[in-house]
């Protein structure tokens, strides 16, 4: 469970209902990391085997669903686990990318 990975206050909710789950959220996938500096936020890396892909910050509290989808590997045997990380809608998150000047 993502709770494992991110320390939060409160337990993401089960939803049994996936039409409901699909009106009060939207979901991304990638490798979820809480932040060290505040903990209130999570990045989710949306491809964790580029060392240079994007990166999704939200606030802990809009995580309203999360299910582990599949571990992979890097070619080095670093492993990842990745997560369908469904956040409510009408949330604010922060897009972060390389870029080259």
């Amino acid at each position: 469970m993502l709770s494992n990975i991110i320390n939060m206050n409160t337990d993401i909710e089960k939803y049994t209902d996936r039409n409901r789950l699909l009106r009060e959220a939207f979901s991304y996938i990638g490798q979820p990391k809480q932040s060290h500096s505040e903990p209130d936020k999570i990045f989710l890396r949306l491809d964790p085997l580029l060392s240079q892909g994007a990166v999704l910050e939200f606030k802990s509290k809009d995580v309203v669903f999360a299910e582990h989808i599949e571990t992979i590997s890097d070619s080095t045997g670093e492993s990842f686990q990745i997560y369908k990380v469904w956040i409510r809608v009408g949330s604010v998150g922060v897009k972060l990318e390389h870029f080259t000047v």
